[in-house]
């Protein structure tokens, strides 16, 4: 129990933060869009915070399926796969990675 206030905890002061910019002021709780979106754009503290209150395999699978092809994010990318992943890879990976977002604009661009 101490841990679901601990994350709503979290959820909250980023909430107030602006974190979540892109959802309405009165959201509620969301663990897929709080872990999403700690990972893009909370402090390294947060960061933190939310590989201890989460499983490394749940916060693995939103990375890899929501952060880890989006080319605007290479270097963090980076620095999450070597440091909290433990992964032996270079930021060179992340750059031959095709994003699907990438791929649509550059189909809407031509």
């Amino acid at each position: 129990m101490e841990n679901k206030l601990k994350k709503q905890n979290l959820f909250d002061k980023l909430k107030k933060k602006g974190i979540f910019w892109s959802y309405s002021k009165d959201m509620p709780y969301n663990e897929d869009i709080l872990i999403e979106y700690t990972l893009k754009y909370a402090d390294f503290d947060d960061i933190v915070l939310l590989f201890k209150l989460f499983e490394h395999n749940k916060i693995k699978k939103i990375w890899q399926n929501k952060m880890q092809d989006d080319q605007r994010f290479i270097r963090f990318n980076y620095m999450i796969a070597r440091v909290f992943f433990g992964m032996n890879v270079e930021a060179e990976y992340f750059k031959r990675k095709k994003s699907a977002r990438f791929e649509k604009l550059k189909q809407l661009a031509s």
